[in-house]
């Protein structure tokens, strides 16, 4: 991966720009003080009204669309779950309120009120509850991967197909919309999720202490990268040095740090070009633990956690949060994990400087392959489904990238503040918008990760000793198809 000098750059000139507008340094605030325009000629209008005749014929479906679309002083309600930072509480964030200048505008331009929450104390609990009483908490709201299935089969959630063919909305377009999203969110030929491409990384990516690496004389993990030297053999060298263990055997620094076991053990095939389940080509889920690129994985991390005892993990007995803090407190040279260890080192903040890196390359890929995730992506509750052509109106508008600005851009300006060089802002960009060649898995939004047996359990029963993982893959591989088969009885994944 290489560095993004050009994209870097053109995110601070950006960032600048929206810092000069949010201070009052744009032309709008000074509208009304424009002088008055004279009176037009009655011919003059009349031509003027033949040109815009024209170019109404020359708009697109879209446009015509919006050019019609009137809310007329209805309120529109964004909810987020609490506790996300969806909304600017601090004043501080040039993303966030970008978006609410933007909402303001479009405000005007459709007639409408605009209202953003993150006050629903219940917001999961009783999501499906309050859509089938008629009384969602908002218009557009958010989900994620794990609840999606369950509320569509509860019909909780608005088939946005017709509203797409009415208005010409098209989810297809990867400057506007997250294309994981889109594919993973249609199933029986219905489109239920959207999200614009994700601002951060939902799956797995890999830290490193820049303290421990040069204290300990482990190497320069960006030189590993760009020379492809970044494998999961090169991992188990610096982790077994970085090991450091106390006389009667405590570990006192691991080399190497994971969280949930499943997130672990996927993150590793989707490493080696592979995952634990996903849809064949006719749209059936499938389990792929068992075949050979996974199997590899599953005894990598085996070989770490259990055989050579270098890996921090967390069987599901600790806070979910445990081995993030070891990493926090530099007890941790690499660690594996998802976007809660960079938000935990900006807000501790950690002490020691860290990096950031792709997933090492397995053995039997070429490159560096990175895991696909929809993290969490919007949905329009079943109540709403009649004015959904109104609302993705809306919603495209509002995805439309600001002026100047490359898609790059808005993920480097989301996450400049949370990284410590620029190596990680430029690998941690490419992640975030890597979907055309991520490899996603589907264990998660089928929730195999805790079901009965699950990939948790299965993999507890390897680091414990209790099986080797060809052994306990063989001994479950068919409970967990079926798992698979009744997760998707009545739900076709119909996503291209």
């Amino acid at each position: 991966m290489n560095t993004k000098n050009k994209t870097m750059k053109k995110f601070w000139a950006a960032s600048i720009s929206v810092m000069m507008l949010l201070t009052g340094c744009s032309t709008p605030s000074n509208q009304e003080n424009a002088p008055a325009k004279e009176p037009v000629k009655e011919e003059k209008v009349q031509s003027e009204t033949t040109a815009t005749e024209e170019v109404k014929e020359e708009l697109s479906k879209t446009e015509q669309a919006k050019a019609e679309l009137d809310f007329g002083g209805e309120t529109i309600v964004f909810c987020y779950p609490p506790g996300y930072g969806m909304i600017d509480t601090t004043g501080t964030s040039v993303p966030l309120a970008r978006r609410d200048a933007r909402i303001e505008e479009l405000e005007e331009k459709y007639n409408v009120n605009i209202e953003q929450r993150d006050d629903a104390s219940t917001y999961w609990e009783n999501m499906v509850t309050s859509i089938a009483s008629g009384a969602p908490e908002g218009h557009i709201m958010v989900t994620q991967e794990r609840q999606l299935l369950s509320w569509v089969e509860a019909g909780a959630v608005a088939d946005l197909s017709a509203a797409m063919e009415k208005t010409g909305v098209d989810f297809t377009d990867p400057e506007k919309y997250s294309q994981l999203v889109r594919k993973y969110t249609n199933y029986n030929g219905a489109q239920y999720g959207f999200s614009d491409p994700a601002p951060y990384v939902s799956q797995p990516y890999w830290f490193y202490n820049k303290r421990i690496f040069e204290e300990m004389q482990l190497g320069d993990p960006y030189e590993m990268v760009a020379n492809k030297e970044w494998t999961w053999d090169k991992v188990t060298e610096i982790a077994q040095k970085a090991t450091v263990r106390k006389a009667d055997g405590t570990i006192e620094q691991y080399g190497l740090g994971a969280m949930m076991l499943a997130d672990f053990l996927g993150a590793l095939c989707q490493s080696n070009g592979t995952n634990m389940a996903t849809f064949d080509e006719n749209g059936k889920a499938v389990l792929t633990l068992a075949e050979p690129k996974a199997m590899k994985a599953f005894q990598q991390m085996s070989d770490w956690l259990f055989k050579d005892k270098v890996a921090l993990f967390n069987d599901g007995s600790l806070d979910w949060d445990a081995t993030i803090k070891d990493f926090i407190n530099g007890n941790v040279a690499i660690m594996c994990g998802t976007n809660p260890v960079l938000n935990n080192a900006k807000g501790a903040p950690m002490a020691d400087d860290f990096g950031i890196l792709p997933p090492p390359m397995g053995p039997d890929v070429d490159n560096y392959t990175i895991g696909g995730s929809m993290g969490q992506f919007y949905f329009i509750p079943k109540t709403y489904e009649d004015m959904a052509d109104k609302l993705i109106l809306l919603i495209d508008d509002l995805y439309e990238l600001p002026d100047g600005m490359t898609r790059e851009d808005t993920v480097a300006e989301s996450y400049a503040t949370h990284v410590r060089d620029e190596e990680s802002l430029a690998t941690y960009t490419e992640m975030a918008l890597n979907f055309d060649t991520s490899i996603y898995e589907i264990a998660v939004i089928a929730g195999l990760d805790w079901s009965s047996p699950s990939i948790n359990e299965i993999c507890n029963k390897v680091v414990k000793g209790e099986g080797t993982p060809a052994d306990v893959v063989e001994q479950n591989k068919v409970q967990l198809q079926t798992l698979l088969d009744d997760k998707f009885s009545k739900l076709q994944f119909t996503g291209r």
